[in-house]
């Protein structure tokens, strides 16, 4: 039997529809009609559009990296302050017109418990001669508060130490991250009088190597 249902005409002005009911029922979703290959595509697009957008967003809102410490030398160190474990505040801008060796530290890290007595003695030296020259130790987040003041207790340690919390943020101390140190134990950075970084050194020294960075940066050196 012959379908006998009637056929309309259009309206003017309005789209033709399908002839089959499920045709008509295709128009307007996803994934159907002469578009519909192309949702896909399209919905990907917009997806990966989004997420570069909040991607950009992001990386402009984080601050700048500080340089790596090698890359910063005859740079200005930056100002900043460490509270020592006796509760005092002492800023590198204090210490102006010293030779200044920033000595990053941890109780859980072997060299630098075998550095810490070279550190020590150049200190009583310098301390006995009346050298202008400042050792400041800093214990860096990563360490517990109670093992970093019994390993600075039993050393006898007395030059200026504490350690790098002061900081709400997650992640490294504020002093570690204003010098761009990569968490690797110990660091050093030598300071000239007038403010600026003069050496990084990865790795422990001793007092003859002290003795050597600590005068080219007072330009004590002989040509």
């Amino acid at each position: 039997m012959s379908d006998s249902s009637p056929v309309r005409e259009p309206l003017p002005g309005q789209p033709e529809l399908p002839d089959e009911p499920e045709d008509r029922q295709d128009h307007g979703r996803v994934g159907y009609g002469r578009l519909g290959k192309w949702s896909p595509l399209i919905l990907g697009l917009i997806l990966l559009l989004a997420i570069v957008g909040v991607w950009l967003v992001q990386r402009n809102e984080q601050p700048p990296a500080p340089p790596a410490p090698a890359d910063a030398t005859g740079s200005p160190a930056p100002d900043v302050s460490l509270t020592l474990l006796n509760g005092d505040k002492l800023a590198l801008s204090d210490l102006e017109g010293d030779v200044v060796v920033v000595n990053f530290w941890a109780s859980w890290c072997g060299p630098c418990r075998q550095e810490m007595p070279e550190l020590q003695a150049f200190w009583e030296q310098a301390q006995a001669t009346g050298e202008a020259t400042t050792i400041l130790g800093v214990g860096v987040r990563t360490d517990t508060d109670e093992k970093a003041r019994d390993f600075v207790a039993q050393g006898g340690f007395t030059y200026p130490i504490g350690r790098d919390t002061d900081t709400e943020e997650p992640g490294l101390g504020p002093i570690e991250t204003a010098f761009g140190i990569p968490q690797a134990y110990p660091a050093t950075i030598i300071i000239r009088p007038d403010g600026t970084i003069d050496h990084y050194q990865l790795g422990p020294v001793n007092q003859a190597m002290l003795r050597l960075l600590v005068d080219e940066a007072r330009g004590a050196v002989p040509a």
